[in-house]
């Protein structure tokens, strides 16, 4: 009898002792993170914009929390303008990373860390990458023994994925000889350009024209043999900018032709003046086609701040640039840029009807392809006064 208590006692406490072993193994919560037990907590990421803009220019911004040792992820894409995004996390350590695009060429990108075991907060600074996947890699504009359409301009593709030249601008401004008068009524230069001449654009709905890593197209004024005149071949030029209607006597040659956007003063030459000038190269946003935006005449305007001013220009935004070259007049002892920092912080030197280029530097040659230098200012990324290369990438660096 005595015995059977005894037993009967322990089975009590197995069971008891039972009971709460399962009740341990539940974590009470429908946390699908597989942590073992911890709630969700609140991981608000606040972001700063990079020095120079403001926290209302943000774009969308990918954000992203990564827990490697639970191999979580968590990605959230913010509203233009917003400054931070909240995430419900499993607790742990995160590497966090936020990433946007401004604008063709303009990233927005930053990353910080957070140990994250209760409701935390993590502050991500942004800081600006300006990088295009196409620039100028060589330009002629100078023309020789007083030719017109001898000039020509080379692009090139300076990164490592298939780009595409299809409804990419190519356009330009005249030197100026006094201060930039495209001013708002503070004295503020406008962010965006005045093009003068010929606004032309490349052909194709999207993906017609595709350019490989390290190659290049040249563009040519008069795709024809020049070489007799002192100046290059351009027969075997990739593209032309034929003027039908420019009253000259100019041939239209075998290079396939550039959509001719707009013409200012019905111009013949496409490019910046023989004494220099700027020269862009832009990309306009999705689902926008050159001669949509030609159309709208909210994308033209007068000089501000000229009395009686008519003269229609066509105005391309900053944001919309993927390159952008000035070059001035090396017998001008003063010169004025054309161009904000932020798009070319430099000025490369030319001379008129001298039938020299200016070309791109070399940073590096590997595998046989060049790599060209790109840091926004021209006087450092171009050597002036060199002979005429087009279609022809140096063997090694500068």
């Amino acid at each position: 009898m005595k015995r059977t208590n005894l037993l009967a006692k322990a089975g009590l406490l197995f069971a008891a002792s039972a009971t709460l072993l399962f009740a341990s193994c539940d974590n009470g919560n429908d946390d699908d993170g597989g942590d073992n037990g911890s709630k969700k907590l609140q991981l608000t990421v606040n972001l700063t914009a990079p020095t120079g803009y403001e926290a209302s220019q943000l774009p969308a911004m990918t954000v992203t929390a990564v827990n490697s040792d639970k191999e979580l992820t968590y990605t959230e894409t913010t509203a233009a303008g917003a400054t931070s995004v909240t995430f419900e996390v499993s607790s742990g350590q995160y590497q966090i990373t936020a990433t946007g695009r401004y604008s063709t060429t303009i990233t927005f990108t930053g990353a910080a860390t957070a140990d994250v075991f209760d409701n935390k907060s993590a502050a991500v600074t942004l800081t600006e990458v300006n990088k295009s996947p196409l620039v100028f890699k060589e330009v002629y504009s100078t023309s020789y023994n007083y030719k017109l359409n001898d000039t020509y301009m080379e692009i090139v593709n300076n990164s490592d994925e298939v780009q595409y030249l299809d409804q990419v601008i190519i356009g330009a401004m005249t030197v100026l000889a006094k201060p930039n008068p495209w001013v708002d009524a503070s004295g503020t230069q406008l962010d965006k350009y005045p093009l003068y001449g010929i606004v032309a654009a490349f052909p194709g709905t999207g993906k017609e024209h595709p350019l490989q890593p390290g190659e290049s197209v040249v563009v040519a004024n008069d795709a024809k043999d020049w070489s007799a005149d002192g100046a290059a071949n351009l027969a075997n030029a990739d593209w032309e900018c034929y003027v039908p209607d420019a009253g000259q006597a100019d041939a239209d040659y075998d290079a396939p032709n550039l959509e001719i956007v707009y013409n200012l003063e019905n111009q013949r030459r496409l490019g910046p003046g023989f004494f220099g000038g700027g020269l862009v190269l832009a990309k306009l946003p999705e689902g926008m086609t050159p001669s949509q935006f030609a159309a709208n005449s909210d994308n033209f305007m007068t000089e501000p701040n000229k009395v009686d001013a008519t003269q229609l220009y066509f105005m391309l935004p900053s944001e919309y640039l993927l390159d952008a070259v000035e070059m001035y007049d090396a017998t001008e002892s003063t010169h004025y840029h054309t161009l904000l920092a932020r798009d070319d912080a430099g000025f490369a030197a030319v001379s008129g009807f001298s039938g020299k280029s200016i070309r791109r530097k070399v940073t590096k040659v590997e595998g046989g392809r060049a790599y060209y230098q790109d840091t926004n200012n021209t006087t450092n990324d171009f050597l002036t006064e060199q002979p005429l290369t087009p279609g022809v990438h140096p063997t090694q660096a500068d």
